[in-house]
């Protein structure tokens, strides 16, 4: 579906006339083109001046019976090598002008032909030899040309049958009975000379040659040590014409049979393999010769007329160059070159570029050197509206194939419809609104071809088109075609050029009237810009502008209306304004982006287009080697092809993907994201075919065609294209759309709610209008999903934050599914009822927790129903409702409603057996009623249900309603149930308060026991507990006696005394058991000195100061000074060493970065014993599997539990850096924690005159604190914090979708997050606590 589009015409002047050019060959460094006459080897430069020139006459005979039969240039030798007629081989040096004679043949040469590597070259002989020689021409072999036997690849005749008996195919029977072809000899327009070609990879050559026996022409196939291969089948009318395509596969020639001329095609067995026929007269023509390109994609014919035509000066003969391609089996006439010469003036030499693949040049006898460049191109229409059907032209000789992709899909070479022109075509250019195509011949004739209309279905096409594959032939058309509106001459007026000269290059049809093309001026070599209009019958050349800046070589439409953007051969971007009038110039200026920065290629690309990202017009370039620059930055380095669509730039790549980029994309966030991490979940980007390439984006819809290698083409419908129409649709309200692009593409559905929630809460009547199939509805609601796939599934597309999900099922906020469900059914129910009962169904079914009473419900009423006002049956609506739940938990549901007559009709519907539930069901029936639904509901495990049927069965089934309390554990429910004065009330608190004993729950059972009225049961509960408030008030109610109560108060005393509890021990031993003595010891017991000294000043017994609170304090003293000289011991010991393991920890990693072996670092005696995370790395990299296998396994304790073990103080262990910390953090706490017990301590101490050793107290712990704080930012410094490696948020508990959410967001985390807070948050001191006394005066003031 490409065509060949001329980038360059670059024309030469004619310098001096050489009518007798023998050969040419290319130097590919310099561009250099040599050409050899009978007497004089020259060559000439890019520009056409002569740059070297070398006489040949003192090896060339001067009777004219010489001649130069091969030319070669050796880039290595920096020479051509001559091989002349008379047997002579020259090596001419191109830069001191030398020619050595290397060799000499005495029979003479009859051609030469170098392998593509230049090792060896091949010599035909005037004694019908081959000679091969290497490159220092040495002969390595020499054989006949016609060799005796067929070659080792000669085919073997088992003897399977005779011909007769053999199957024909299509030919049928007659073909058995078919007379071999008589060969005969060659034609008299041959030249009789031998022709040499090679294979590209140089283990292949073919020589075409004159049989001396038969006369004919025939071939033969050598290797590269020069063994007969095989021998060409011999063909009739075979021609001299040779040329081996350098891919290996075919080699091509030309036969003139009696109707027709052809190229044909050998494989390398020599079998015939395919053809194509000229298109001229039988002999119209005869072909000089044929030539690939050096990437085997065209093949040029150059041709030329056997009788020259007569005019007013004399004869003219005529010249053809065609340019073919095959695709899918077809060949195509792409470009026809027409040259008209006088006699003496024509083409001498044609030859294509050995480096640049799409470069044609051509010598002319007169001098003239012209050389062709072409890119393929896909010429396609303009329209961005849906009334653009999507046109795409091929070129095939003097045809159109037209194919309205909008329409239909025809595969080539076939095509919808196709436009007959009376010469070749050169360029087709489509309308800037319209599918109108505009077409140049190479005889400078404009066609204009208008699309018809809807509206023009009366009007008939022209005879210039012929409808193939979208009807005709009696046939509907099935799509708009066009029809010739006039053929234009183009007049070039008083532009001053050249008519016949003029080669028309990017045409471009800029508004209905005006069309901009470059021409190239031969005189001074720079490019034209020609406005021409509509006149009449011609193309008027209004106005010409010249270019200065370089040689056009693309031009296209801009975004900015009436504007050009223009590219020349450096890569130079401008834009061209044509003349608004005749007679002016248009304006040229140079490109510029946004910020008025000037733009410019760095490479030239050979394809070009304007767009806009972010509402900034920018450049589209492709070059050759498949560099992709959006303005001058390189976006991609491996894309063959690229399209624009609505809202997205389509880009095919070397990796066989299609990528789609978003228009709304800022222009500086391409590179990233081109070369950033893809998204799980991208639907920017798919797989497609390897080698595929774009033929067209249907603007407004979906399709992408694509193009194989092969030739036939695929429609794919990219999913961002997709869910781009269908967010239009959903933003449009246009649901019905939405749907059905969503349910031909697998789109989920929950797309429509999630795209916007309150919209289609706020119109769902309109989505359930506009759907109206209940099946669409109900495909929409079953495929509900309660997660928003527009951060999930489509995050790609839609951008959006993720809200955090509450996990708790009983948060107040409703579902989506919920909320989706109840509006579609008040929906359904407003629009009509009876017609979507299924759709309600599926609402009641589809809720987070299934509603099926109500489903049944529905059914019910159904049943209910007069049979002439239902559009379903019960059974209907039944089957479809077991279609969505199970059958067993449907009856269940029935069963629990307490209708038999549902649960009998659910129940035909299962697989149940009758003889089951039957009896069940007839029991029930005799029940009474509150006992049958006890019993159901027993039955359905429905045990709260069942205890509120069964409380109301009497007190004849108390027992029965008491075990189900104990069996179930269903106190709560049950409390609500009796009065509060009733026996079975009490009853029921009795065993919850014993069930909380059970529990190890005292407090509570105490309370229960109180309610049950059993008060023995509750004192005991509360002693247990240590309540002992309570405790005496139960007391109270038993009435014990005061002796009983002191007995009961001490007793309690001491208990709550072990616990460390002094406070509420010296309150009871005072009140209740009248024991001020013991409180008084108790209370300095627990250091609580101004407690103990109130209680001894209210009681008078001041004694106790001496004998036992002025000991207290000492000892209290002592203990604290003792207590805080260990701790700081410890905290100096375990500081030092973190910062030993943290040092030695970064030395281990700056010597495995400096090189050193990772082993030698672990084998280390030192960092054996200063070991951190890293001195284990490799023991848990080789465990690592093992543990994320069991990690599955593990209970949350025994995770616990191994994580403790795991903070190991022990020298040199894995994770001892996090045990230092932890211990660390601990002994702060500790410490921080004793400010009030010091204070209190401190105060006692002055007020009983120990000041030395408040003050020696109030100094440690004051140093203890100070260092504390300056050592926390060393503990928990950043630099040193644990696992600072950033991790993905992973785990068995997440989701593929939420894995891939977090990956998508960057969502990491710190290793040490998952570990205990202490190792990342230091502890935080009570720095508002003021425990320091003014009153003392620190030791070291």
């Amino acid at each position: 579906m490409r065509n060949l589009k001329l980038l360059r015409c670059e024309q030469t002047p004619a310098c001096e006339s050489y009518p007798d050019v023998r050969q040419s060959s290319i130097d590919p460094d310099t561009g250099t083109l040599y050409c050899a006459t009978r007497t004089l080897l020259f060559g000439l430069t890019s520009d056409g001046k002569k740059c070297y020139e070398a006489p040949l006459t003192e090896y060339i005979p001067t009777d004219g019976s010489g001649d130069v039969i091969g030319l070669q240039y050796l880039p290595d030798q920096q020479s051509n090598c001559v091989a002349t007629s008379s047997g002579d081989v020259l090596l001419c040096n191109s830069s001191y002008q030398e020619i050595e004679c290397v060799g000499n043949v005495d029979s003479g040469l009859l051609a030469m032909a170098w392998s593509p590597d230049q090792d060896v070259v091949v010599f035909v002989t005037g004694a019908d030899t081959l000679i091969l020689m290497n490159r220092e021409f040495d002969p390595i072999t020499e054989v006949p040309l016609q060799p005796p036997d067929a070659g080792e690849a000669e085919f073997v005749n088992v003897g399977w049958g005779k011909k007769e008996t053999q199957f024909h195919g299509s030919e049928g029977k007659d073909a058995a009975k078919k007379k071999a072809e008589e060969v005969g000899q060659a034609l008299y327009m041959d030249d009789q000379r031998p022709r040499v070609s090679w294979r590209g990879d140089g283990q292949y050559f073919v020589v075409s040659s004159i049989h001396k026996t038969t006369g004919c022409r025939c071939l033969h196939v050598w290797t590269r040590e020069c063994i007969l291969h095989s021998t060409g089948e011999v063909l009739n009318g075979l021609e001299q014409a040779l040329a081996w395509k350098p891919s290996g596969s075919l080699i091509a020639s030309t036969r003139r049979k009696p109707n027709k001329h052809e190229v044909v095609f050998f494989e390398k067995n020599g079998l015939n393999h395919g053809e194509f026929t000229l298109p001229f007269q039988h002999d119209q023509i005869t072909v000089c010769e044929l030539l690939w390109n050096s990437d085997s994609t065209v093949l040029a014919v150059w041709c030329e007329e056997l009788t020259p035509s007569k005019d007013n000066d004399g004869r003219r003969s005529n010249t053809y160059i065609q340019l073919w391609t095959v695709n899918n089996y077809h060949w195509y006439l792409k470009q026809s070159l027409h040259f008209i010469s006088q006699p003496g003036d024509g083409i001498v030499t044609v030859l294509w570029d050995p480096e640049q693949a799409y470069k044609l040049h051509v010598v002319l006898s007169s001098g003239q050197h012209l050389g062709y460049t072409w890119a393929w191109t896909t010429d396609n229409s303009l329209g961005k509206s849906a009334d653009d059907d999507a046109v795409t032209a091929v070129i095939d000789g003097d045809q159109v194939l037209v194919t309205p992709f909008r329409v239909m899909v025809v595969p080539p070479p076939m095509c919808a419809y196709s436009l007959q022109l009376p010469a070749p075509v050169c360029q087709v250019a489509f309308g800037s609104d319209r599918a109108d195509i505009a077409v140049i011949t190479n005889n400078n004739k404009l066609a204009i071809y208008k699309q018809l209309d809807s509206s023009d279905k009366e009007t008939k096409s022209d005879d210039s088109v012929t409808i193939s594959a979208a009807g005709g032939n009696g046939f509907k058309s099935q799509c708009n075609t066009h029809r010739l509106q006039a053929v234009y001459s183009i007049d070039v007026g008083s532009s001053g050029l050249d008519r016949d000269s003029l080669t028309v290059m990017h045409l471009t049809w800029v508004s209905d009237d005006l069309f901009v093309f470059a021409v190239t001026d031969s005189t001074t070599r720079t490019s034209l810009l020609c406005s021409a209009s509509l006149s009449n019958s011609s193309l008027q050349i209004s106005c010409v502008t010249e270019v200065q800046h370089g040689v056009v070589s693309s031009l296209c439409r801009s975004l900015k209306a009436g504007t050009l953007a223009l590219q020349t051969q450096d890569g130079s971007l401008f834009r061209f304004t044509p003349a608004s009038s005749s007679g002016e110039s248009g304006k040229l200026e140079s490109w510029s982006d946004s910020r008025g920065a000037v733009i410019r290629f760095p490479y030239f690309c050979t394809q070009m287009a304007t767009c806009a990202f972010a509402n900034n017009e920018v450049v589209l370039g492709l070059t050759e080697r498949y560099r992709f620059y959006v303005n001058d930055v390189e976006f991609a380095s491996n894309c063959t092809s690229f399209a624009i669509h609505d809202e997205f730039l389509l880009l095919t790549t070397l990796a066989h993907t299609l990528r789609c980029i978003c228009f709304t994309t800022k222009v500086s966030d391409l590179h990233s994201l081109l070369h950033g991490k893809a998204h799980p979940f991208d639907e920017s980007v798919r797989r497609v075919e390897r080698g595929s390439r774009i033929v067209t984006a249907v603007r407004g819809e979906t399709t992408v065609v694509l193009q194989m290698p092969r030739g036939n083409l695929e429609v794919i419908h990219p999913r961002a294209l997709v869910l781009s129409a269908i967010k239009k649709h959903l933003d449009n309200l246009q649901y019905q759309k939405a749907l059905i692009l969503m349910r031909k593409h697998r789109i989920n559905t929950n797309l429509i709610y999630d795209h916007d929630p309150e919209c289609f809460r706020n119109n769902v009547l309109q989505f359930v209008l506009q759907v109206k199939e209940a099946n669409y509805i109900n495909l929409f609601l079953t495929d509900l999903q309660e997660e928003d796939v527009t951060v999930t599934m489509y995050t790609a597309t839609y951008k959006r934050v993720p809200v955090a999900v509450v996990d708790d099922d009983d948060s107040d906020k409703p579902k989506k599914v919920d909320v989706v469900c109840d509006c579609m059914r008040e929906a359904l129910t407003a629009i009509d009822k009876d017609k979507y009962i299924l759709s309600i169904l599926t609402c009641h079914v589809k809720k987070t927790k299934p509603d099926l009473e109500e489903a049944l419900h529905v059914i019910k009423q159904v049943k209910e129903s007069p049979a002439g006002s239902r559009s379903v049956t019960t059974d209907e609506t039944l089957k479809y409702l077991l279609f969505l739940v199970d059958v067993n938990n449907l009856y269940d549901v029935a069963l629990g409603m307490y209708d038999f007559d549902l649960v009998l009709l659910v129940a035909q519907k299962s697989q149940k057996d009758p003889k089951e539930y039957v009896p069940f069901l007839n029991e029930l029936r005799r029940m009474e009623g509150n006992m049958m639904k006890y019993t159901i509901d027993v039955h359905l495990r429905r045990f709260h249900k069942a205890l509120v049927h069964i409380s109301k069965c009497g007190p004849d089934h108390f027992d029965q309603c008491l075990s189900l309390i104990q069996e179930h554990k269903l106190y709560l429910e049950a409390i609500p149930l009796f009065p509060n004065s009733s026996n079975n009330y009490k009853q029921v608190c009795k065993v919850y308060g014993q069930y909380l004993c059970e529990k190890n729950r005292q407090d509570e059972a105490g309370v229960m026991f109180l309610k049950a009225g059993d008060w023995q049961m509750a004192l005991d509960a509360f002693v247990s507990c240590h309540n002992w408030r309570q405790v005496f008030c139960v007391t109270s109610l038993l009435g014990y006696t005061p002796d009983k109560e002191i007995q009961i108060a001490r007793k309690l005393a001491a208990q709550i005394k072990d616990l460390k509890n002094y406070s509420d021990a010296a309150v009871i031993f005072e009140q209740h058991a009248k024991d001020t003595e013991e409180a008084i010891v108790c209370l300095v017991e627990g250091c609580l000195w101004d407690e103990a000294l109130r209680m001894m000043y209210k009681h008078t017994r001041t004694d106790f100061i001496e004998t036992n609170l002025k000991s207290g304090l000492l000892e209290s003293h002592s203990h604290t000074m003792e207590g805080l000289q260990s701790m700081r011991t410890d905290f100096d010991k375990h500081r030092h060493r973190l910062r030993t393991v943290r040092e030695h920890k970064r030395k281990a990693s700056l010597d495995l970065l400096d090189g050193e072996s990772a082993m030698n670092v672990h084998n280390s005696d030192l960092f054996s014993d200063t070991s951190s995370v890293l001195s284990a790395q490799s023991t848990v990299d080789s465990r690592r599997s093992t543990v994320i296998s069991r990690v599955s396994g593990q209970s949350a304790r025994s995770r616990r539990r191994g994580e403790t073990k795991r903070w190991s103080l022990k020298e040199g262990s894995q994770f001892e850096e996090f045990a230092l910390i932890d211990a660390l953090s601990k002994l702060i706490v500790s410490v921080d924690s004793m400010r009030d017990e010091i204070n209190s301590l401190m105060k006692a101490l002055v007020q009983f005159s120990f000041d030395e050793k408040a003050a020696t107290l109030q100094s440690v712990y004051d140093k203890f604190l100070g260092l504390i704080e300056k050592s926390i930012p060393d503990i928990w410094s950043d630099d040193d914090a644990a696992g600072s490696t950033n991790q993905p948020t992973l785990g068995p508990g997440l989701t593929a979708n939420a894995i891939a959410q977090a990956m998508q967001k960057g969502e990491t985390q710190k290793q040490s997050e998952k570990l205990d807070p202490v190792l990342r948050v230091p502890p935080k001191l009570r720095k508002e606590v003021r425990w320091r006394l003014h009153m003392v005066q620190s030791t070291d003031s």
